[in-house]
């Protein structure tokens, strides 16, 4: 079959046009959804991940389950290994990266022991590739959240021991227990003391219906991510703790573009009301999101709706599903002026770290 467009995985999206010229910000560029993996993690935890916790591969189709499985082993160094990931950074116009653990390395479904010790060993192996690449890199730890006492006990760790300047956690816990759960109320008072950003992102969500073309991830990895949303917001959790700083992937999913519907069900119905006191969107307007939209027109809608000072540069590397091009992305909005291209390439995931350019002096 011929098609309309060459394939071109880890290049340019086939979701815009490109320009030939590279503009760039004056200031640092920081990448804030970039993904590495540590082996002795992977290593440690071997068999004892259950089987069904694996979303992303349960109903996937033959076929997607054979791509997905070669395109885990072409990444596989661009995932561990900084002579392959440094290039692609240079490439891509990135001069930090905010790293955080692959989603796979999140561990939820294992036992709370095993659960915090892989945590451990992620942020260890973070910490070590950050340590020697102090002018380049900053870590974003993981916690596991099956535990409200260990996830609190690693989270300061990060912190405070290990110097990172946020966390990563995941769209859910697991299938049965939401980010909106009270046992982690203690979770998110400790994480609004520290004051640190944390980036969410999804594992994608189960259903057969999302078998084929790759749909678990295409459709499946924004709609985790707005169910979560929905549940902090309409579970009262932005209502309890307001100065939680949180960073959506991919954009903030469908929950960015689609928030009216939550206001009209808190207009038109009690149960949409019972532990919040404004409309949804007021606590949408809290959250961050990165730029992985693909398309010039939802990018710049997203920047209307929320606000340049709001939106921060992610990438999703080094996956087939990222965006190679993300500074090009963002000087391609001809509404913009430079001080928001500098806002959005790096100085406002700075500022929710808490740094500036002489961190990196």
């Amino acid at each position: 079959m011929e098609h309309d467009i060459p394939m071109k995985p880890y290049g340019p999206t086939a979701g815009r046009e490109h320009i030939d010229d590279k503009p760039r910000p004056k200031t640092k560029t920081v990448d804030f959804h970039i993904h590495m993996r540590i082996l002795e993690a992977d290593k440690l935890v071997g068999d004892r991940v259950p089987k069904d916790s694996q979303v992303a591969d349960r109903f996937a189709s033959k076929a997607s389950k054979e791509q997905s499985d070669k395109h885990h082993m072409e990444r596989a160094p661009y995932l561990t290994d900084m002579d392959y990931r440094l290039p692609d950074m240079e490439k891509m116009q990135v001069d930090v990266a905010a790293l955080s653990c692959a989603p796979r390395q999140f561990y939820y479904s294992t036992d709370p022991t095993l659960g915090h010790e892989t945590s451990q060993i992620v942020n260890n192996g973070i910490s070590k590739v950050v340590n020697e690449n102090k002018k380049t890199h900053v870590g974003l730890g993981t916690v596991p959240l099956q535990d409200t006492d260990l996830a609190v006990k690693e989270l300061k760790r990060c912190v405070n021991e290990l110097g990172f300047k946020g966390i990563q956690i995941g769209a859910r816990i697991k299938e049965d227990e939401e980010l909106s759960s009270e046992r982690l109320y203690p979770f998110w008072e400790a994480v609004q003391e520290l004051d640190i950003p944390m980036l969410i992102h999804p594992s994608s969500f189960s259903s057969p219906r999302l078998s084929k073309y790759h749909m678990m991830n295409i459709i499946g990895n924004p709609l985790d991510t707005t169910v979560g949303v929905h549940y902090l917001i309409f579970g009262g959790v932005l209502e309890k703790y307001p100065n939680l700083k949180f960073v959506l992937s991919h954009g903030g999913a469908f929950a960015s573009h689609y928030f009216a519907r939550m206001d009209h069900a808190y207009g038109a119905r009690p149960d949409c009301r019972e532990d919040i006191h404004m409309k949804p969107s007021y606590y949408l307007k809290k959250f961050y999101f990165d730029t992985l939209v693909f398309s010039k027109e939802q990018l710049s809608y997203l920047i209307q709706n929320f606000g340049s000072d709001h939106v921060l540069l992610g990438t999703d590397y080094p996956f087939d599903m990222a965006e190679f091009n993300p500074v090009e992305h963002v000087y391609q909005l001809p509404e913009l002026v430079e001080k928001d291209r500098e806002k959005i390439c790096g100085l406002n995931a700075m500022k929710l770290m808490g740094i500036d350019n002489t961190y990196f002096d």
